[in-house]
C-alpha cells in the first residue's frame, strides 16, 4: 500500500488558507465590512455670513470674441548695411538694445585707398581746371587776332574745339570728385532712423563685404501685433476697426487699430495675417505674446468683481450670502477676465449675493 504523507495534505492548505486571506483583505479594502452613506446630496458648509461689501450677481450683455494668437513687430524696421569693402576701425554699437539717434555714427570703415583716390581725383580736377582756364585764354587772344585779320579762322576753330574739350574734362574730373567723395562717406554707416538696435552682427577690425548686414534698428514708438488669424474669423474685421489685444507677459489689455489685412490665405493653415497698431505701453517690446480678440457677437454674461472669487490650487470659491444670512462656500468656474471683473461660467445664478471681498471669509 502507498504510504500517506501529512506533507502531501499541509501545502494544498496553505494555499487554500491565502486565497482566502487575500480575498478577505480585498474585500475589506473596498469597503464590504464597512456602513455606506446614504444617497443624496452633501449638505453644504454654512456659517454665518461676516460684514462687508456684497454683490448681487445680474447678466449683462458682453462682447463675445474668439481668440487668435500673434507677436509684437516693430511698423519700422531696417537692416543696417555696409556698401563697400573694409575693416572696422571704429564700432559705436556695443550690445544690444542699444539706444541710437538717427544720423549717429556707428561704425567707421578702414578708408585709406578711397582718401587716397580722392585726392587724386581732386589732382585731376586741378590740372583739368587749368588746362580748361589756358583754353579759354588761348580761344578769346585767337578770336580777338581774327577779328583784327592777323589770325586765320582755321586757328579760332581749333582753339574752340581745344576749349570745348578742356571743359568737358573739367565735368569728368568733378564727377569723379564727385564719386570718390560718395565712397569715402560710405566708410562711415550711421543710424538711417532713431530706435534700438536690435542684434549686433559685427566685431571690432573685422572685414566686411558689401551688403554685409551690421545691425537691425527698430522704432519702439511704433509698434503692431502680427496675428495669425483663420479666414472665417478675418472677414469679421475690417481697415480701421478698434480691437482689443492683450500681452499676457505683462497681464495687460489695450486697445489697437486693425491697419491691414493681407488680401493672401496662408494654403496650409487657410488663415490671413492681420496686423494691429496702437498706442505704445511702457515694457512692450518686439517679439512678445499677444492675442488679439475678434468680436463675434454679444451674450449675457454672469460676471463678479475679481475681488469675491478665492482660490486654492486650481479651484476657484466665492462666497454666497443666504437669504437667511449664513454663508455657503460654493466651487465657480470661471472664465475670462476684463478689468476689475471675472466672467462666472458656472456655479451661480443671477440674483444671487456674494461677499465682494474674498479675504473676509
Amino acid at each position: 500500500m502507498p504510504r500517506f504523507s501529512l506533507s502531501r495534505l499541509r501545502r494544498p492548505l496553505l494555499i487554500s488558507l491565502g486565497i482566502l486571506a487575500m480575498v478577505l483583505l480585498l474585500a475589506w479594502l473596498m469597503g464590504a465590512f464597512h456602513g455606506r452613506l446614504a444617497p443624496g446630496k452633501p449638505t453644504p458648509e454654512t456659517r454665518q455670513a461676516p460684514e462687508g461689501p456684497r454683490f448681487t450677481t445680474k447678466l449683462t450683455d458682453s462682447l463675445r470674441t474668439e481668440t487668435a494668437i500673434g507677436t509684437i513687430r516693430a511698423v519700422r524696421e531696417t537692416i543696417v548695411a555696409s556698401r563697400i569693402l573694409g575693416r572696422v576701425k571704429t564700432l559705436a554699437i556695443t550690445r544690444a538694445g542699444q539706444p541710437v539717434q538717427e544720423n549717429e555714427l556707428l561704425v567707421e570703415l578702414e578708408a585709406t585707398d578711397l582718401q587716397a583716390l580722392l585726392d587724386q581725383s581732386r589732382a585731376a580736377l586741378n590740372a583739368a581746371t587749368s588746362r580748361r582756364d589756358q583754353a579759354k585764354s588761348d580761344l578769346e587772344r585767337s578770336e580777338s587776332l581774327a577779328q583784327q585779320g592777323i589770325a586765320a579762322s582755321s586757328k579760332v576753330d581749333s582753339d574752340r574745339t581745344a576749349f570745348a574739350t578742356a571743359v568737358a574734362e573739367v565735368e569728368r574730373a568733378q564727377k569723379t570728385v564727385t564719386g570718390a567723395e560718395t565712397a569715402l562717406g560710405f566708410a562711415k554707416i550711421t543710424a538711417p532712423i532713431t530706435g534700438i538696435v536690435v542684434d549686433k552682427q559685427i566685431n571690432q577690425g573685422d572685414i566686411v563685404q558689401p551688403g554685409q548686414p551690421i545691425c537691425t534698428i527698430y522704432d519702439p514708438t511704433r509698434l503692431q501685433l502680427v496675428a495669425i488669424v483663420r479666414e472665417e474669423l478675418a472677414g469679421r474685421l475690417q481697415i480701421g476697426q478698434t480691437v482689443d489685444v492683450t500681452l499676457d507677459s505683462l497681464g495687460k489689455q489695450c486697445q489697437g487699430t486693425v491697419a491691414e489685412i493681407v488680401p493672401m490665405a496662408q494654403a496650409q493653415s487657410r488663415s490671413f495675417e492681420v496686423k494691429v497698431t496702437g498706442p505704445c505701453q511702457p515694457g512692450i517690446v518686439t517679439g512678445m505674446f499677444g492675442r488679439l480678440h475678434v468680436p463675434i457677437d454679444t451674450v449675457a454674461l454672469l460676471r463678479v468683481p475679481k475681488t469675491a472669487v478665492q482660490s486654492i490650487g486650481q479651484l476657484d470659491f466665492v462666497g454666497v450670502v443666504t437669504a437667511e444670512g449664513t454663508m455657503q462656500r460654493r466651487f465657480v468656474r470661471t472664465g475670462r477676465s476684463d478689468g476689475d471683473s471675472v466672467e462666472i461660467l458656472s456655479g451661480l445664478v443671477a440674483g444671487e449675493v456674494v461677499l465682494q471681498n474674498a479675504t473676509a471669509r
